[in-house]
């Protein structure tokens, strides 16, 4: 509902128009939404308060929109999608922002430079970039443009936008394969177009349409494998059903019955876990007992990382047309807009530094996603906890680290690597020489696990404990390398 050029809310507003309230109160429809509500949310500001048209003026507000794309950027890197929908927009979104950050604040920011410093690595598939002679990065324009071709060309805009939400906009579409989705029209598969073809949708999306006299319902239907499918669906129950036709007669009915989910996603997200059960019929007529099959569980999401400044300005943006802006960029927007007060600050010069010598980072000012105290362990993951202690409690504060922080960092890297215990139990917990990142050497030197310290600094010691103690609950009884559709359940969302 907040993803795209222009689109706030789950409308399009033109050059020059603010948002209402009323945009600001839709519910983002899973964590990529709001990540891009919040951005939706800087971007307003910024235009708002960063409104001259001299030279200063527009180098201030260049600083300010990359300071707001990182953030984006941050959020998008930290968060590995359990769908196909949210790993396409997520990959789509970052290479679109990063080249446009690249092209368009070039005179005013050293994008690439701060790239490799701060975001490179948060995801191992975003490394850092190399440099072309002239200082810009040298981009593969035609994996951008096929990045955010797919999303859109293939109905994953269209099925992101539709209203429901990105758990049951997967419910709507449990035949689509990743990496096999054909184009939403058929036109555009080079086929010549046929009303048989078009209701076709085997490795087509399934985008829900909104009923126009109930607002609460969405259907679909459409012919998938030579079956006739329909989809029914009452966000206000939470209740789906999708039934399956064979040659004019019922073949299946299959009831999805969601209750919210107590946790973060359903608070924010009105993700569910649902009951399912599945009715087979005979000649049109049910056969047997309704058989009950594997719940919907929603997933388990992190937290937004957000700086002071994002959540001060939140309260305002989103009064609307009654938001009352700055004439002119506070000294609180000066000292985010040039890193100070951002996640990722820039670092403070030092007689140190001047000297060529490794600086430990200072913690960034966001607050703490969590403000949980640290949990009871169990006696396995007190083990590790003791293990990565031993293996880095020294080597930290023997690199300037304060108690404090090496104890958060340590949390982190126990968080880390639960999960990542797939890759096997871990031999080595190691700080890197140049002091950013911390590696976990597996399975007897099969496999390394790489976190970037500055992830530590995100929430709190209690917080990166207790998201251990939950993300152990969800991945216990994995056995090191098999992957997880082998073992029979998916990873909690990876937040390296």
């Amino acid at each position: 509902m907040f993803a795209g050029p222009g689109y706030t809310g789950g409308r399009v507003w033109g050059s020059g128009q603010v948002p209402d309230a009323q945009a600001w109160e839709v519910r983002p429809t899973g964590f990529l939404d709001d990540v891009t509500r919040t951005h939706d949310i800087n971007y307003t500001y910024i235009e708002q308060t960063y409104s001259g048209n001299d030279a200063a003026t527009e180098a201030a507000r260049a600083q300010a929109h990359w300071q707001a794309d990182k953030e984006m950027l941050a959020n998008m890197l930290a968060y590995q999608p359990q769908n196909w929908l949210e790993a396409q927009y997520r990959k789509a979104g970052i290479l679109a922002f990063v080249a446009k950050a690249d092209v368009s604040y070039a005179k005013h920011v050293d994008v690439v430079g701060e790239w490799n410093r701060d975001l490179a690595g948060i995801d191992p598939d975003f490394p850092a970039m190399p440099v072309a002679p002239h200082g810009r990065a040298t981009w593969s324009v035609p994996s951008l443009v096929h990045a955010g071709a797919t999303y859109t060309s293939t109905g994953m805009e269209a099925l992101a936008t539709s209203g429901v939400n990105v758990q049951v906009a997967m419910l709507f579409n449990p035949h689509i394969q990743p990496g096999n989705i054909a184009a939403q029209k058929v036109s555009q598969q080079g086929e010549t177009s046929d009303p048989q073809a078009e209701l076709d949708y085997s490795r087509r999306i399934m985008v829900p349409q909104r009923d126009p006299q109930n607002l609460d319902v969405f259907t679909a239907e459409g012919y998938v494998d030579g079956k006739w499918v329909t989809v029914w669906y009452d966000s206000d129950k939470n209740d789906l059903v999708r039934a399956v036709f064979n040659a004019g007669q019922k073949e299946s009915e299959t009831f999805y019955h969601g209750a919210q989910d107590r946790g973060f996603a359903g608070k924010k997200y009105d993700h569910a876990n649902f009951t399912v059960t599945r009715q087979n019929y005979l000649n049109g007529e049910p056969a047997g007992d309704p058989e009950a099959l594997p719940p919907v569980k929603a997933d388990e999401l992190p937290a937004l990382a957000e700086s002071r400044h994002t959540q001060t300005i939140k309260g305002l943006v989103t009064q609307g047309e009654a938001a009352v802006y700055p004439p002119a960029p506070t000294a609180e927007d000066r000292a985010w807009q040039d890193g100070r007060g951002s996640l990722f600050p820039a670092p403070a010069p030092s007689a140190a530094r001047d000297a060529g010598e490794v600086v430990p980072p200072t913690p960034m000012p966001a607050v703490p996603a969590s403000a949980e105290h640290a949990p009871a362990l169990a006696p396995e993951l007190a083990a590790r906890l003791n293990h990565v202690r031993q293996d880095l409690g020294e080597v930290l504060r023997s690199a300037g680290f304060s108690t404090e922080q090496t104890q958060q960092v340590c949390a982190a890297t126990l968080n880390h690597y639960t999960r990542h215990a797939i890759l096997g139990a871990p031999d080595r917990f190691m700080l890197s020489r140049d002091q950013q990142h911390v590696g976990v050497l597996h399975n007897h030197g099969l496999h390394l696990s790489e976190m970037p310290i500055e992830v530590a600094w995100r929430q709190s010691e209690g917080a990166h404990l207790a998201e251990a103690v939950r993300v152990q609950g969800r991945t216990e009884g994995y056995a090191p390398g098999v992957a997880p559709e082998q073992a029979g359940a998916p990873l909690a969302p990876a937040r390296v």
